[in-house]
């Protein structure tokens, strides 16, 4: 049996790993992610529908509807939320429109305020959209490419056929999604009030 000290000296020989290393990710190209270990994966964007405006009744049935149109889809796939900063461009070039269009000072001043509010709430992450992404992945083969695009499609009708709305990711979309959850630059960090934040650890 190797002592203590021994074991340390063998771990300080062992090559250390960069985050690069430990990335999956081999390359990026059209709709489609190549990884490291051979496998090949497509993502799907999901946008939202307001379930608040359901009734129960409704709710039951849309989930259902969306049940039984993915019930005969048995391979594996992933489901992944990401939280990112509200685009509030548009509003607040709306507000400044309202704003050089107002003659009264306290409509001004109103506006002033709101356009200051948006911004800043912007500005330190206060208003993010969560957005929905579904991930399907095939071992590469030189049948993959093909078979991962047939189901991508097969997916997007089964949620249009239930009124949500389906897009199959770019090559640009999908360096946003993995920047989203792997490059710290770029991902945004939430605020948990409900839930203990999870932080992942890298096994050496």
């Amino acid at each position: 049996m190797w002592k203590f000290l021994d074991f340390f000296k063998f771990w300080k020989k062992e090559k250390k790993k960069s985050c690069n290393d430990e990335i999956n990710i081999l390359d990026i190209k059209n709709n489609f992610i190549y990884t490291k270990d051979n496998y090949i994966i497509m993502a799907l964007k999901i946008y939202a529908i307001n379930m608040q405006l359901f009734s129960r009744r409704e709710l039951n049935l849309k989930v259902k509807e969306v049940t039984n149109e993915l019930a005969n889809d048995l391979k594996e796939l992933k489901f992944i939320t990401v939280s990112r900063p509200v685009d509030v461009a548009g509003l607040v070039e709306n507000l400044r429109d309202l704003l050089s269009e107002t003659e009264t000072q306290k409509q001004k001043n109103l506006l002033k305020q709101n356009i200051k509010e948006t911004v800043r709430l912007t500005v330190t992450g206060d208003i993010v959209e969560r957005q929905n992404f579904i991930t399907i992945f095939e071992k590469n083969s030189d049948v993959a490419e093909k078979e991962l695009q047939k189901r991508a499609m097969d997916l997007v009708n089964k949620f249009n056929n239930c009124g949500i709305r389906v897009e199959i990711l770019g090559e640009q979309e999908l360096i946003q999604l993995c920047n989203s959850t792997l490059n710290i630059n770029f991902a945004f960090r939430e605020d948990l009030d409900e839930y203990d934040e999870k932080i992942p650890y890298l096994k050496l």
